[in-house]
């Protein structure tokens, strides 16, 4: 078996197309599938549980299609193979530093801010909330979609796949911005915030050549993103006062963060970066 993953889909009959309409089939029956289920909770915990529904059937979705195509099962021992140099402490928490400056500061702070300046009722549109319910042990369950299966899902589909396709037809940086463009696509209203986290994710993919650092730092962000962790203390806020500037002092202070540390995160990442 060739070595390359590159290789491995291009040999096949496999096309970015392919790739294209079933994650468009996922994400739709994700969407239509979650708006069903949401009957069976009370509807105080519908906002903070759709998402997570839809991410986990269309994660299923991609999954079970992986399986049954010969040319995705072939390249998954190579996708999934150690990573090519080993990751360290200093690299992960860069990653992850940059992140989290990019989610919670930059794009909150840079975007949606702005954003609810000219649009108030865009309020629930930019993910934020009023309150939340009470937490409940039987919640974590919700964490099994955004946590597990996504993470796993999108990398081997957005990078594994068809990072991998378009390098072989166009070259490393078009096909970049291309996954991760369509990447950003497939969260509709939050697309800004996904696309540029598509770039990092493709980055540390190209940097170890395994999709398992990547995994890794999807699941740990996604985790941070639940309403009873660190996703709370930054997506409740009074509806009343929120195009207040005062009231956004975190998401600034992270905002002013995100440009020293997306630098040494290039520095460490950047394509073409001798290994090690």
């Amino acid at each position: 078996m060739p070595s390359n993953p590159k290789d491995v889909l291009t040999q096949g009959a496999v096309k970015p197309w392919h790739v294209i309409f079933i994650v468009l089939v996922a994400y739709v029956v994700g969407g239509v599938a979650a708006d069903k289920l949401l009957r069976v909770f009370d509807s105080g915990l519908r906002p903070y549980v759709r998402d997570g529904l839809s991410v986990s059937i269309a994660a299923v979705i991609m999954i079970a299609y992986t399986l049954v195509v010969p040319e995705f099962r072939r390249v998954l021992p190579i996708l999934f193979r150690r990573a090519r140099v080993p990751v360290t402490r200093t690299d992960a928490g860069w990653a992850f530093a940059v992140a989290l400056c990019w989610g919670y500061g930059l794009y909150r702070a840079g975007f949606c801010l702005p954003a609810l300046q000219l649009k108030p009722e865009w309020f629930s549109v930019v993910g934020l909330n009023e309150a939340m319910p009470d937490f409940q042990f039987r919640y974590l369950l919700l964490l099994a979609g955004p946590v597990l299966l996504a993470p796993l899902a999108e990398e081997l589909v957005f990078r594994g796949f068809l990072l991998n396709l378009w390098i072989a037809r166009w070259g490393v940086w078009p096909a970049i911005i291309a996954s991760s463009l369509f990447f950003g696509a497939m969260h509709w209203e939050r697309t800004l915030f996904a696309g540029v986290m598509g770039v990092g994710f493709a980055l540390v993919y190209l940097k170890y050549d395994s999709l398992w650092p990547g995994i890794a730092l999807h699941a740990a962000y996604n985790l941070l993103t639940f309403y009873w962790l660190l996703g709370g203390l930054f997506s409740i806020k009074d509806r009343a006062t929120v195009q207040d500037p005062s009231n956004w002092i975190p998401e600034i202070a992270l905002a002013i963060l995100f440009f020293p540390f997306a630098w040494l995160f290039w520095r460490r990442f950047r394509p073409g970066r001798p290994a090690g």
